[in-house]
C-alpha cells in the first residue's frame, strides 16, 4: 500500500521544505492537488531568476507575491538579472519593501545595460535589525548618510560592486556589523573609472573569513588594502592591484590561498635593490601570515617571492604543517629555499607546470623539515618521461627521513599501462625512509 507521508506534513512543516526550493519549482507543486494549490505562496521565500519569465511577467509576480504577503515577515529574497534581461530600475524599490518587512537573507545580483551602469542600493540595507546575509551582485552602494545598524549580519558578499562617495564606505559598513563572520569583496573591472575605493580596510574583531579578489583595473589609481582581524581563521588573498598591502593582527590564522603579485611588474627589472619599499611591503606581508598553518600559494607569488629572496630572507613559518604549491622546474632550488621556511612542515602537495624555460640547478640543499618532520609529499600534473618530474621524485626519495608516503600523480590517463616500467625505474631510487610507500594515479 502507497502511502503519501508529505501530504499528512502540516501546512507549516511543508512551507519550510518548500522554502529551499527556487521559487519557480516550489510554483509546480499547485498542481498536486486542492490543498497544494496556494501552499507556495506562504512560503517566506521569493527565490527567481528573471529569465525564467517571458518578457516583464517577472514584475507583475514578484509585485503580487509581495502584496498577498503584506503583513508576513519575509526571510528570503533572491533575485538574479541577466545580460539578456529587459533593464528596468525596479530592484532598489523590491530591495526596500523586503528590508522593511524584515527580511533576513538578502541576494540581489543586479543588471548592467553597458559598461557604465550600476542600479544602486538604497538605504536602508544599512538599518536592519534582522539581515544575517547580505549578497549584493553587479550593484552599488553609496556612502551611508547615518551610522550603519547591521546588529545581525554575520555574512557579506559583495561582487562586481561600485563604491560611490566615499572611499572608506567598506569600513564603514564593516564598523557597523558587530557579529560579521564572513566577508567576500570581489572587485569590479572599472572600464569607467568610476570606483572611489583606493583605499580598503577591513577591521573587523569578529571576522573569521575573508575572500579578496581584484584581478584587473583600468583606472591608473594607486590602490591600498590593510587587514585587521585578530579572529580571522581563514584568508583568500588575490590581489594583483594594490601597491600597500598590510595586514595586523593575525594571530588566529590557520589557512591561507594567496594568489597574488604584489603588484611587482615582470619584465624589465622588477625588485630592484633600491625598491626598499616593495621589499618592506613583500616582507611585512609573509612575516603578518607567518602563524597560519595549511597554505596554497599560487606560481606567480611564488615567482615574486624568488625575486624578494634577493633581497632578504623569507620568514619562518614554524606552524605550517600542510603546504600546496604551483611552481615550474625554472623554480627548483627556490623551492628549497621556500621548504627551509617550513621547518615543521608534514604534507606537500606539489602542482608541477612542463615550462620552456630553462631548469634551475641546485637539487642538492636538503631544508629541515625533510629530515625531521615530512610524511607526505603529492606531485601532480607529471608527464611520462619528463626528466624534471622524475628528479624531483628521485630527489624527495632519497633525503626525505620520516616520508611515509609519496603520490605521483600523472597527466596521461593512460597511465595505468605503464605501471611496470615506472616501478622499474623506482626500483633504481634509494628510498631514505624504507618504510615509505610510493602510489602512482
Amino acid at each position: 500500500m502507497n502511502c503519501d507521508r508529505i501530504s499528512e506534513l502540516p501546512d507549516s512543516l511543508v512551507n519550510q521544505i518548500l522554502s529551499y526550493l527556487p521559487t519557480k519549482d516550489s510554483v509546480k507543486t499547485s498542481v498536486l492537488s486542492k490543498r497544494w494549490e496556494f501552499l507556495w505562496l506562504r512560503v517566506p521565500v521569493l527565490d527567481l531568476k528573471v529569465s525564467n519569465f517571458p518578457e516583464e511577467n517577472y514584475a507583475s509576480f514578484i509585485y503580487n507575491f509581495l502584496e498577498f504577503n503584506r503583513n508576513s515577515r519575509m526571510r528570503k529574497f533572491k533575485l538574479k538579472y541577466d545580460q539578456y534581461t529587459y533593464d528596468d530600475d525596479r530592484l532598489a524599490g523590491w530591495v526596500v519593501t523586503t528590508v522593511d518587512r524584515g527580511i533576513q537573507y538578502l541576494d540581489a545580483n543586479g543588471f548592467e545595460t553597458d559598461m557604465c551602469v550600476r542600479e544602486f542600493m538604497p538605504q536602508n540595507i544599512y538599518k536592519s535589525n534582522t539581515l544575517v546575509s547580505l549578497v549584493l551582485v553587479t550593484v552599488g552602494i553609496e556612502n551611508p548618510e547615518f551610522v550603519v545598524s547591521l546588529p545581525s549580519l554575520k555574512k557579506m558578499h559583495l561582487e562586481d560592486v561600485w563604491y560611490w562617495d566615499d572611499p572608506l564606505v567598506i569600513e564603514k559598513v564593516i564598523s557597523g556589523c558587530p557579529v560579521l563572520e564572513d566577508l567576500v569583496l570581489i572587485r569590479a573591472i572599472d572600464f569607467c573609472n568610476l570606483d572611489d575605493l583606493g583605499f580598503l580596510r577591513v577591521r573587523s574583531q569578529t571576522l573569521k573569513s575573508f575572500r579578496l579578489t581584484f584581478e584587473y583595473s583600468m583606472a591608473g589609481t594607486y590602490f591600498s588594502v590593510e587587514i585587521d582581524a585578530p579572529r580571522l581563521e581563514y584568508l583568500n588573498f588575490n590581489d594583483n592591484q594594490s601597491d600597500m598591502i598590510v595586514v595586523k593582527n593575525l594571530n588566529s590564522l590557520s589557512m591561507i590561498d594567496i594568489d597574488t603579485e604584489f603588484s611587482v611588474k615582470f619584465g624589465g627589472s622588477p625588485l630592484e635593490p633600491e625598491d626598499l619599499r616593495k621589499r618592506d611591503i613583500i616582507r611585512d606581508f609573509l612575516t603578518g601570515i607567518s602563524c597560519v598553518r595549511h597554505m596554497n600559494i599560487s606560481q606567480r607569488t611564488l615567482e615574486v617571492l624568488y625575486r624578494y629572496s634577493k633581497l632578504g630572507p623569507i620568514p619562518k613559518f614554524n606552524n605550517l604543517y600542510r603546504l600546496q604549491a604551483a611552481f615550474s622546474r625554472s623554480m627548483l632550488s627556490f623551492l628549497l629555499v621556500f621548504l627551509e621556511s617550513c621547518p615543521n612542515l608534514e604534507y606537500l602537495i606539489l602542482d608541477f607546470a612542463v615550462s620552456t624555460e630553462p631548469e634551475q640547478d641546485g637539487l642538492t640543499y636538503v631544508p629541515q623539515c625533510l629530515l625531521s618532520s615530512l610524511k607526505c609529499v603529492e606531485i601532480r600534473e607529471l608527464i611520462m618521461g619528463e626528466e624534471t618530474g622524475k628528479k624531483l621524485v628521485r630527489y624527495f626519495l632519497e633525503n626525505s627521513v620520516v616520508l611515509q608516503k609519496l603520490i605521483m600523480r600523472f597527466k596521461d590517463s593512460s597511465i595505468a599501462n605503464q605501471d611496470s616500467y615506472i616501478f622499474k625505474e623506482l626500483r633504481t631510487f634509494t628510498k631514505r625512509s624504507r618504510s615509505c610507500e610510493v602510489i602512482i594515479h
